[in-house]
């Protein structure tokens, strides 16, 4: 029996093991989650409801939104992009809406949906979850395999790895000892760093409509409009 091992129980985490579990029920697959409650970033996104995902259907035009990755996702995307997502997730009985920003919630309004879906198809899927286990570090194994040390348990032998980590270090301390090349990480969701006293003042306020320009010396390098959220 092929054994794998997923490391990290976020969204991604989930839906990489219950894929992997559906497509071959044959595999032992175990997702590890360090916290002992999974999840837990997809309860409190969208402000609760949970912005799964958004509204463009095109490839060419989804990868503008990812500046540093538009070549390589082109592919990607053109396997498995939002209207898969939306598919996924609707024939598990939770139907999405459109929002007038393109961002794409549960018809309920509730992060709740997402992760009841999430949690039914592990269970269903007969995939392992162990909470509360935090993996340390990943070694290769004689005959192609790969063993896990996982805190407070002993080393753990598996065929595949799949690294769902999001930002956590492990997971491009794993990679690079394994040998990939890892580029410089940079913010994603809240890009702009800014020095300036008066922000301190307003964290944590949010912003339905925000008009946002970014000017370097004579020139405007960026213009966009949506919601902002000023954070520490």
């Amino acid at each position: 029996m092929t054994r794998i091992a997923i490391v990290g129980g976020g969204a991604a985490g989930y839906f990489a093991a219950i894929t992997c579990a559906e497509a071959n029920p044959e595999c032992h697959v175990t997702l590890f989650e360090s916290a002992q409650a999974p999840l837990a970033k997809v309860r409190i996104s969208g402000g609760g409801r949970c912005n799964v995902t958004a509204n463009c259907f095109d490839p060419s035009e989804l990868i503008n939104s990812y500046p540093r990755g538009s070549r390589e996702l082109r592919g990607p995307f053109s396997k498995f992009q939002p209207r898969d997502t939306v598919a996924w997730f609707e024939g598990r009985g939770v139907p999405l809406k459109t929002e007038n920003d393109g961002r794409m919630f549960p018809v309920s309004n509730s992060a709740g949906s997402v992760i009841d879906c999430l949690d039914k198809g592990i269970r269903e899927s007969g995939v392992i979850l162990r909470t509360g286990a935090r993996v340390l570090d990943v070694q290769k194994a004689p005959n192609e395999r790969l063993s896990l040390t996982i805190s407070g348990r002993d080393s753990e032998i598996f065929d595949r790895v799949l690294l769902a980590c999001g930002s956590a270090p492990v997971g491009y301390t794993v990679a690079a000892a394994l040998g990939h090349t890892i580029v410089p990480c940079v913010p994603s969701l809240f890009t702009f760093k800014l020095n300036d006293a008066r922000i301190s003042e307003l964290q944590g306020i949010s912003f339905e409509n925000v008009h946002l320009s970014l000017d370097t010396g004579n020139k405007r390098t960026l213009e966009v409009e949506g919601p902002l959220l000023i954070t520490h």
